[in-house]
This record gives structure tokens, C-alpha cells and sequence, in this order.
């Protein structure tokens, strides 16, 4: 008998009379495998050192890793704390530094060149330096007031209204007339807008119906004794292109001659549509053997649009 049965037997002896052999038995093969299992397997020294280096090589790795991290954390943190400020000041400022930009771009004299005018605080200026610099209110005054100018003048010109005077004593010849004779030296006495007046030419400002008038005073004193009652024709007289007159309008009166004094009021009025730049004259168209003195006491033309 072995030392494992008798241990059993001794066993079985003293704590119990139903133990058996197989219970003992098991008991001892339950203790073979507790030690089998706490006993390390066997293993070689190389293969312990390389365990050992292949640890010691990722603690470095690790090590590593976490510093360098560390280190782009911290540069991050420095970068924003350096942008951040900055960005909220080029927000702050921006728009003052493109204000002033703004207004030392802007050249006065390029203002007035192309706006024919320069307001500058309100106030127009008409002397300007090639290195005078203005501001973007001063450009926007100007244009504001251009644009009213403009449309003042589109206004008037459909309202254009117009009443002109002379007082020539004497006629002369017509430029385009051998036989009539034509009153001059024409002076605005009132217009509602800009209108061109040359000697014995008005120039129609803009196309469009018109309302035209014309009054004559003569009071002239003939060379000789005329008993007959005598002609005067007085007309309004228009042209296209400055050459061949028409008549728009004529008054034909007959004239008593008193102690060769001839005495004359006429007066005539038409509607008539005139294109813009058409040329308008008043003439008059006396006898042909009278030789006439100082004869025109006063003459008025008017017009005004439609």
C-alpha cells in the first residue's frame, strides 16, 4: 500500500465510518491539479528578455506620444489666445479704416467735372485745387443736387413759357428777305427756363405745341404825301434749318396815312407744334414806295408751351 492510501485508510479510520476509497481518491486527484495549475509553465530565458524589451519599448512610446501631445496642446492654447483678441479688434476697425479710405479716394475736382458742381458741407463750391479731397457725403451732395437740378430743368422745359421785347425804332432787313423787314435786339422780359435769342432769331428750346403771340406798335412818318389807305403785313415766321422761312401766323391791315403820319397796332396769335432748335422770326412788310422813318415804337413776342 502506497502513503496516498494509507493516509486514506488512516482517514477513513478516524473521521468517519461511510468514506470510501473512491472518495479518497478523488480527494487526491482534486490536490494534483491545484498544484498543477499554481506551477508557471516552464519558459526560456531569451524569451523572457524579449518580453521585458518589447515592455520597456512601448512605456517609451507611450511616454512619447503623451509629451508630444502635451506640447500641441499648449501650442494651440497660445494661438488662440493671440487670434482671438486679434480678429475682434479687425472687426472693431474695419469699417472706419475703409470710411476713411473712402474719403481721401475721392478727388473734388473729379466731383465737379462730372457733376458741373461741388457741394462740400452743404454749401456749393466753385473754386477747387486739383489736391482737394472730399468725402463720401460731399459726393452724395453733389449728385443730389445734380439730379434735382435736372429734373427742375425737365420741368420747366415742359412748362416752358417765355415773353420777349424790343424797341427798335428802326427795321431792318431781314437776313433772308429782300422785301421784309424784321424787328431785333429781342430781350427776355420773362422765361421759365434757358432759351437762345440771337438778333432777330428766337430758337424753339424743346418740341412740343405751342402757344405764340406777337404784338406791333408802329407810328412812322412817310416821305410822302399818301392820300390811299396803305397795307401793312405783319407775320411770324418759322424755319426748320435756319434758311426758306414760311409764315406761321400773318395779320394784313390797311392803314390810313394822316399828314404823312401812318399809325399801326397789330396783333396775332397761333397754336402751333414746333420741333426743338426751330428758328422764329417777326417780320413786317411795309409798302413798296414808301420809304419808312423811324416806325417801330415797341414789339413783343411770347410763347409758351402747351
Amino acid at each position: 500500500m502506497s502513503s496516498s492510501e494509507e493516509k486514506c485508510s488512516n482517514q477513513y479510520s478516524e473521521n468517519s465510518a461511510y468514506c470510501t476509497v473512491v472518495n479518497c481518491k478523488t480527494n487526491m486527484d482534486t490536490n494534483e491539479y491545484a498544484r498543477d495549475k499554481l506551477l508557471p509553465l516552464p519558459f526560456s530565458t531569451k524569451d523572457h528578455h524579449k518580453t521585458i524589451l518589447s515592455y520597456h519599448k512601448l512605456k517609451i512610446s507611450f511616454m512619447c506620444m503623451l509629451i508630444l501631445n502635451a506640447l500641441l496642446l499648449v501650442v494651440v492654447v497660445i494661438c488662440m489666445l493671440m487670434i482671438v483678441p486679434n480678429i475682434s479688434t479687425m472687426d472693431d476697425k474695419t469699417p472706419l479704416h475703409t470710411s476713411d479710405k473712402l474719403q481721401d479716394h475721392v478727388k473734388c475736382l473729379s466731383i465737379k467735372n462730372k457733376l458741373n458742381r461741388l457741394y462740400r458741407n452743404g454749401q456749393m463750391v466753385e473754386n477747387v485745387k486739383d489736391d482737394d479731397k472730399c468725402s463720401m457725403e460731399d459726393l452724395m451732395d453733389s449728385f443730389v443736387q445734380h439730379v434735382e437740378d435736372v429734373m427742375q430743368k425737365n420741368k420747366s422745359l415742359d412748362s416752358a413759357a417765355f415773353h420777349l421785347v424790343t424797341n427798335n425804332t428802326y427795321t431792318d432787313r431781314c437776313q433772308d428777305s429782300k422785301t421784309l423787314h424784321c424787328l431785333k435786339n429781342w430781350k427776355l422780359s420773362m422765361n421759365t427756363t434757358k432759351i437762345s435769342v440771337k438778333d432777330e432769331i428766337i430758337e424753339v428750346p424743346s418740341s412740343g405745341p405751342y402757344f405764340l403771340y406777337s404784338r406791333v406798335v408802329i407810328n412812322a412818318k412817310v416821305n410822302s404825301h399818301v392820300n390811299d389807305m396803305e397795307t401793312i403785313t405783319h407775320s411770324i415766321r418759322s424755319s426748320n434749318t435756319g434758311h426758306h422761312f414760311s409764315d406761321v401766323e400773318t395779320s394784313m391791315v390797311k392803314c390810313g396815312v394822316i399828314k404823312n403820319t401812318m399809325s399801326h397796332i397789330s396783333y396775332i396769335e397761333k397754336i402751333q407744334y414746333l420741333e426743338q432748335g426751330t428758328q422764329i422770326k417777326v417780320a413786317l412788310d411795309f409798302p413798296k414806295d414808301i420809304i419808312m422813318q423811324p416806325s417801330v415804337n415797341s414789339g413783343a413776342f411770347g410763347m409758351f408751351k402747351l
